[in-house]
C-alpha cells in the first residue's frame, strides 16, 4: 500500500453512476458513505450495487457505511426561492406546515416550541445565520435575527446549549437501518450521538434482523457527546469526528481538542476513527484545494486518524475522482514525511488478545519481519494490532467477505480472502503460498502471525509465530 490511512467518501449526484463510482475506487476510496439524509433508498440501492460492482471489478476492497440522519433539525420549503433575513428583523419558526417566506418559516422539529426558552440562541445553515428566541407563543417560536444571510429550503438547525429532546433514533432513522441491514452495507453510523446508552438502540434491531455484528459508527457533533466521549467510545465500535456540526454547536476554538481527544482514545481501545468534514471543501468547485486544507487532512494522519472522509466534495462536487486522487497523495506524502510519528499508548492491554497484539508489533520489529499477519473472523485481532501504527505492512486474512468489507476501515490493512483451515499447519502453509504467490515476500524473508488457535475460534486470539517464508510449502532458500 502506498497509504495507510483509509479514505471515506461519500456518493450523490455527482458520483451516481457505475463509471464514476469504479473510478473513485481506483483513485482510492476505501469506504463508500451513503448519506440517509438525502434521496431515496432505491437511489442507496443503486449505489450500493454499483460499489459492490466497482469493488469486483478493480480487485479492492471495499466497505459500505450507511449514515443515518439523526434528529437533525431542518427548515421546511420556502416556494418563492431563498429569501435573506437582515439582522434586526424579526422571524418566527412554527411546526405548521406552511410556506416559508420573509417573515416565517416551518421546521421539521415538533418539539422545537417545547425545547427553547428566551435567550436562546437558533443557529441556522451551519451558523451562518444567528437568531434569539424572544418568545414561544403554542407551536410558534418567535425570534430576532443577530446575524443575517440567506436561508432557503431544508437548511439545517442548531440550537447550542439547549436539552434537545429529540430521540436518538427517529422513525425514519429506524427505517433506513432495518433497510441498510437488509441490504447489507458493512456498517452504520449513528448521527448526534449524546449518550453511550445510545448504542442500544441500533443494537437492539441489528440484533432482531440477526446482524448483530455490524460495527456502529458515533459520530460526535454535540457537547452532551464530548462530555462523556470515553463512555461513548467503549460502547460503539468506531467514531467519527463530524466537524461541520461539532463546530456549531462548540465554540470553534474547541473543535481541535475534541478531534484530538477522540482520536486518542479512540486508538487506546483499538476503534477506528474517522475525521470528517470540510476536508478539501474548495475542491466543491476547484480543481485544486487550498494550502490550509492540506495541512488540515495531513494534521488528521499525523495525529494517528484510520481514516480521512470527503462529503460534499465527492457527492455534489465538480471534480470527485480529482478529490479522491489528490487526498490519497496528500496521505501518502503525510505518512512518509516527519509528520507521523510514532504514537505510544499509555494504555496497557487488558486481555490475551491485546497481549498478543502488542507482543507482535514488538516482535516483528525486533526480527525485521516483512509483515504482521493475523488471521480472523471478526476483525477485532486487526483493529488491536492496527492501533500500534507499525512501520510493517499488515495483512489481513478471513474467511468471511463481510469482514474484509469492514476491515477496509481500519488503518494499514491489506486484506484476503482465505480458506477455511483446520490446523495452524494448515493456516501458515496457506500464508506462504499466497504471500509467494503475490510477490509480496520473498524466499526466506520472516513474517509474524497471530491467530487463534485452534484456528476458526472467534474472540480467541492467543498464539503467534515467527514463520520463515518458504518453510511452509518446501521451497529451496536461494
Amino acid at each position: 500500500m502506498s497509504r495507510r490511512a483509509k479514505i471515506v467518501c461519500t456518493l450523490g449526484p455527482a458520483t451516481s453512476s457505475q463509471e464514476k463510482i469504479t473510478a473513485l475506487i481506483a483513485a482510492g476510496l476505501d469506504v463508500a458513505r451513503l448519506n440517509m439524509s438525502h434521496g431515496h433508498q432505491a437511489d442507496h440501492l443503486e449505489a450500493y450495487r454499483r460499489v459492490r460492482a466497482g469493488s469486483d471489478a478493480t480487485g479492492r476492497a471495499v466497505g459500505i457505511l450507511a449514515d443515518l440522519q439523526g434528529p437533525k433539525i431542518r427548515l421546511g420549503e420556502f416556494p418563492g426561492g431563498p429569501v435573506r433575513l437582515g439582522a434586526g428583523d424579526e422571524f418566527s419558526i412554527t411546526t405548521e406546515d406552511i410556506p416559508g417566506d420573509q417573515h416565517e418559516a416551518s421546521t421539521t422539529y415538533e418539539g422545537l416550541p417545547e425545547d427553547v426558552r428566551p435567550g436562546d440562541r437558533i443557529l441556522i445553515d451551519d451558523g451562518n445565520v444567528q437568531l434569539d428566541v424572544t418568545g414561544v407563543t403554542g407551536n410558534r417560536v418567535r425570534l430576532r435575527v443577530v446575524v443575517g444571510g440567506k436561508i432557503s429550503d431544508h437548511k439545517g438547525i442548531n440550537l447550542p446549549g439547549v436539552n434537545v429532546s429529540a430521540p436518538a433514533l427517529t422513525d425514519k432513522d429506524e427505517a433506513d437501518l432495518r433497510w441498510a441491514l437488509s441490504t447489507g452495507v458493512d456498517m452504520i453510523a449513528m448521527s448526534f450521538v449524546r449518550s453511550p446508552d445510545d448504542a442500544q438502540l441500533a443494537r437492539k434491531i441489528m440484533t432482531d434482523m440477526g446482524r448483530p455484528g455490524v460495527p456502529l459508527i458515533a459520530k460526535i457533533e454535540k457537547p452532551e457527546a464530548v462530555r462523556v466521549l470515553p463512555d461513548i467510545v467503549d460502547a460503539f465500535d468506531a467514531i467519527m469526528v463530524a466537524r461541520g456540526d461539532l463546530g456549531v454547536e462548540l465554540p470553534l476554538e474547541q473543535v481541535p481538542a475534541v478531534q484530538t481527544q477522540a482520536i486518542k482514545l479512540a486508538r487506546e481501545r483499538a476503534r477506528p476513527v474517522i475525521v470528517a468534514t470540510q476536508m478539501l471543501e474548495s475542491m466543491i468547485s476547484a480543481p485544486r484545494p487550498t494550502r490550509a486544507e492540506v495541512s488540515d487532512v495531513a494534521g488528521a494522519v499525523a495525529a494517528g486518524a484510520d481514516a480521512v472522509m470527503l462529503s460534499a466534495e465527492t457527492s455534489v462536487g465538480a471534480y470527485p475522482i480529482e478529490t479522491v486522487a489528490t487526498m490519497s497523495r496528500i496521505v501518502a506524502a503525510a505518512e512518509e514525511s516527519s509528520l507521523r510519528a510514532e504514537h505510544h499508548l499509555s494504555r496497557m492491554p487488558t486481555t490475551t488478545g491485546g497481549a498478543i497484539a502488542r507482543a507482535a508489533a514488538e516482535v516483528g520489529a525486533i526480527v525485521g519481519a516483512k509483515a504482521l499477519v493475523a488471521f480472523t473472523m471478526t476483525g477485532e485481532t486487526v483493529r488491536r494490532l492496527a492501533r500500534y501504527r507499525s512501520v510493517i505492512p499488515l495483512l489481513a486474512f478471513t474467511t468471511d467477505p463481510a469482514i474484509r468489507s469492514q476491515l477496509a476501515l481500519t488503518w494499514g490493512v491489506e486484506t484476503f480472502i482465505s480458506q477455511t483451515v483446520r490446523h495452524t499447519d494448515d493456516m501458515v502453509h496457506e500464508v506462504d503460498s499466497a504471500l509467494v504467490g503475490l510477490n509480496r515476500c520473498a524466499i526466506g524473508d520472516k513474517i509474524v502471525i497471530v491467530a487463534g488457535s485452534p484456528p476458526g475460534s472467534p474472540g480467541k486470539t492467543n498464539a503467534l509465530r515467527v514463520h520463515r517464508i518458504g518453510d511452509a510449502i518446501n521451497l529451496p532458500y536461494p
